[in-house]
């Protein structure tokens, strides 16, 4: 399979509301810009298996349904994918930057 094929199945189970297998950080990063470009945005993206990090449970690495307290812009990431994508990007960027390392479970959709 290759990874256009790979990636739309994960877009399939992605808004199942099942979610999606597991996907390492470097794949989430790699799923997330193909998102965007087939116009999609990730809804949420709940971690699976924290390694370090100095957050816990870790919910400060994920994209919540729900706004963090601060986070005034939350909603305006779901009405653009190319906005969830950067957003995705900087979460992921925070958890390394405090010493995370994560598999990730995500919801996709199209606003």
């Amino acid at each position: 399979m290759n990874m256009n094929e790979r990636f739309e199945d994960l877009i399939a189970q992605a808004q199942t509301g099942r979610s999606t297998e597991t996907v390492s950080e470097a794949k989430l990063l790699d799923f997330n810009e193909y998102l965007a470009m087939r116009g999609f945005g990730i809804s949420r993206m709940e971690v699976y298996r924290a390694k370090g990090g100095t957050l816990a449970p870790n919910h400060g690495y994920e994209v919540a349904p729900q706004p963090f307290p601060g986070d005034d812009e939350h909603w305006m990431h779901h009405f653009d994918p190319a906005r969830s994508a950067t957003y995705v990007r900087r979460q992921v960027q925070y958890a390394k930057e405090d010493g995370a390392l994560f598999d990730y479970k995500v919801w996709a959709e199209r606003p």
